[in-house]
């Protein structure tokens, strides 16, 4: 992911969030197909959908089959300030995540309306997602709103039980983290279920069953948890 001299942040991709451990909804295939082409066939995707729906996985995954390419988490660089899309159209693609959180900021705006414009004449591909439609975003540039709505916009849906089932075996697989099928059950019977949480309370016993040293059983689990 070469970036030019130019741009000051380093925008790093998480290498475990791949296509390979994607978990996809037989309704999202569609979607999953284009993004894993070699060559995008159009300049700019919104996917909108609910928190724990794989978003973030899904455009870092994108973004890591094109190396000259950044994927900007707003959710981390809000604070920045707008600036650090300054330049950003040199690259061949431009991954941009939660971008609902700078929707209604007048600078931000902008901002991304200079820069969409800026990807168009450079043959620069974006890919945004948002946690609302383009049409339910509350924009203060209308010119942005007909811009984000212009493009391929695709929902990505929710797993259903088995599919986050799956998800969280793949993640545990690709943290290396030994689970048992029984484990993940209980995990996933007990746990909140959006695949956000899942991941956290994984993510937390893997932290603390190597700290004690202990296997992640069924009876460390309920400890841990509280369950």
């Amino acid at each position: 992911m070469p970036l030019s001299n130019q741009l000051p942040f380093d925008f790093v991709l998480y290498n475990e969030f791949n296509f390979e451990n994607f978990v996809v909804a037989e309704n999202n295939q569609e979607l999953i197909d284009l993004l894993q082409a070699a060559q995008l066939a159009e300049n700019f995707y919104f996917i909108w959908g609910e928190a724990g729906s794989g978003k973030s996985h899904l455009i870092q995954a994108s973004c890591a089959k094109h190396p000259n390419s950044a994927y900007l988490p707003l959710q981390v660089f809000v604070e920045e300030g707008e600036s650090i899309l300054d330049g950003l159209e040199q690259l061949d693609l431009i991954c941009i995540d939660d971008v609902h959180l700078v929707i209604s900021k007048s600078i931000w705006e902008e901002k991304l309306f200079a820069l969409f414009n800026a990807c168009q004449l450079n043959a620069t591909s974006m890919l945004v997602s948002s946690g609302l439609t383009p049409l339910e975003l509350n924009f203060s540039l209308p010119d942005l709103k007909s811009r984000f709505s212009s493009g391929v916009t695709y929902q990505l849906h929710e797993l259903d039980d088995i599919g986050k089932i799956a998800a969280l075996k793949k993640r545990a697989q690709t943290a290396g983290v030994p689970l048992e099928d029984e484990v993940l059950s209980y995990i996933y019977l007990r746990s909140e279920r959006s695949m956000s949480k899942l991941f956290s309370v994984l993510e937390q016993l893997d932290k603390l069953s190597l700290a004690q040293k202990r296997r992640i059983t069924i009876p460390f689990v309920k400890t841990i948890m509280s369950w």
